[in-house]
């Protein structure tokens, strides 16, 4: 194996050990979001060639009080970056998020404050879905476009830049701002965490958070370097590309309004799902699956098991379900499920 493949993987298991200093169990969940963090996911075009652009954005879902926001303070630790936690509530402005211009009374010149957009190298958006549409769009046309505008003039965003934004699912009435399609489709991937196991709970009893010290374990530079090892290094056969090309394909129902001419192999689909994965499901799919099969199976080489691996975590935001689905007991893991089952494995 290349020398940087193992020091990635190296680097993985490290983060893990040091995780459970602050947040116990959820072995999985600390998995994905190292596999997010080391995804070189192209975002937008970067003229300057001078950047490894990371949109591998982390969205996670579960009930309160299970430690979903140590998740970006571990990651702000272990790598040493400026980390920003935004509070999400109905009355937070766009400008809280971006930043704004202000007039000196003293002097009559423009004053720039920066919001935590702009300066957070790790920044968590916790309960994206209780801020309003406006101030979401905010947050996630900045991710997309690697740049915010404040005023009249445009910043870049840190080189090193990674996303964690948490939503609660059983809040989504008065107050709750739920995510649009477009909106949910800019995370690389989704996560549901649930709550932990009654032997792993019992630590939590005793479990001193005083006696909690993170370590810095890898520059952001070295971070931002293995991102593009992993995408050179790891083989993703071209039949496997094909292959996670169709099974995005089989999440999409036949529709003329989409102008996507094509049944899916999934009658499940063609019946319960009025949309199905984007094609930045296919972008982020082919080179999740390359850092995955790397740190978790520990192989340089892509097995369509590895692809199967990641589906639910791909497509579980991007498959929405018509409102009779419900009446049916049909739930979006069903459907993908039943995609992975009828998708011809190459």
């Amino acid at each position: 194996m290349h020398p940087e493949l193992q020091e990635a993987i190296d680097f993985h298991q490290a983060i893990v050990a040091e995780a459970g200093k602050a947040l116990v169990g959820y072995e999985t969940e600390k998995a994905l979001a190292n596999i997010v963090l080391l995804s070189e996911i192209p975002t937008t075009y970067d003229k300057d060639q001078q950047r490894q652009v990371n949109a591998g954005n982390l969205l996670l879902r579960g009930v309160p009080g299970i430690g979903k926001t140590f998740f970006g303070v571990i990651i702000a630790a272990i790598s040493d970056a400026r980390f920003a936690r935004i509070q999400g509530r109905a009355d937070l402005q766009p400008t809280a998020v971006v930043g704004f211009q202000m007039i000196n009374p003293a002097t009559g010149a423009f004053i720039t404050a920066f919001g935590p957009l702009a300066q957070a190298e790790v920044i968590l958006l916790d309960e994206i879905n209780r801020i309003p549409l406006k101030s979401q769009s905010a947050f996630l046309e900045g991710l997309q476009d690697r740049k915010i505008t404040v005023g009249k003039t445009t910043y870049d965003l840190p080189t090193f830049s990674f996303a964690i934004a948490t939503m609660n699912p059983i809040e989504l009435g008065q107050g709750t701002f739920p995510l649009s399609e477009a909106a949910t489709d800019r995370f690389a991937i989704m996560v549901n965490i649930g709550y932990l196991p009654p032997a792993e709970e019992q630590k939590l009893v005793n479990f001193d958070f005083k006696q909690v010290r993170l370590n810095s374990l890898m520059s952001k530079d070295r971070i931002v370097q293995l991102r593009g090892v992993i995408t050179r290094e790891v083989f993703l056969h071209e039949k496997l590309g094909k292959y996670i090309r169709r099974l995005v394909g089989a999440s999409r129902p036949y529709s003329a309004e989409t102008d996507w001419l094509h049944h899916s192999p999934s009658e499940m689909v063609e019946q319960h799902v009025d949309l199905g994965a984007s094609p930045r499901a296919t972008i982020c799919w082919g080179r999740l699956v390359k850092v995955w099969t790397l740190l978790v199976r520990k192989r340089a080489e892509v097995y369509p098991e590895d692809v199967q691996d990641l589906a639910k975590y791909v497509l579980g935001h991007r498959v929405w379900l018509g409102p009779h689905a419900t009446s049916h007991g049909i739930t979006a893991e069903q459907v993908i499920e039943d995609i992975v089952a009828r998708t011809p494995i190459p």
